[in-house]
């Protein structure tokens, strides 16, 4: 019985076709992600983020008007602590000017944040825009 145990452990254990499946895929990923990375390095260029700033909606609360919005970063590059300044003017006069800061706006990405006005943004012209960067 002892000789028919140490046959056993010595024969080589077959593998399946599950495995083998699993394994090709695993190393199908490998290759196309150092692919995907060595495209990335061979084809991307340097440049300044470009941040631009959209409303997407104004919500009336207890504490003010929520105001809700996107900055897009179209640009090749990744951008830190970007200042977002919201300016409501009822003619040439500055009614309210608020800024908040984004931690972090990837390259080809978008962040969405808000800030809280006292007034109706209806009541004058809005402008919101991306007013400064640091490169991370």
């Amino acid at each position: 019985m002892a000789e028919n145990g140490q046959d056993e452990a010595a024969k080589p254990r077959e593998v399946g076709r599950l495995e083998w499946a699993v394994g090709a895929l695993g190393a199908l990923i490998v290759v196309a992600v150092l692919g995907m990375l060595g495209y990335e390095a061979a084809v991307a260029r340097d440049g300044p983020p470009i941040l631009l700033t959209r409303v997407i909606a104004v919500t009336p609360t207890e504490a003010g008007f929520v105001v809700r919005f996107e900055t897009e970063n179209r640009g090749p590059s990744t951008a830190a602590e970007v200042v977002v300044r919201a300016t409501l003017k009822e003619g040439d006069r500055t009614v309210e000017d608020i800024e908040t800061t984004l931690d972090y706006v990837a390259r080809r990405s978008r962040r969405e944040a808000g800030v809280i006005l006292r007034r109706d943004p209806a009541s004058g012209a809005l402008e919101i825009a991306a007013v400064s960067y640091r490169k991370p």
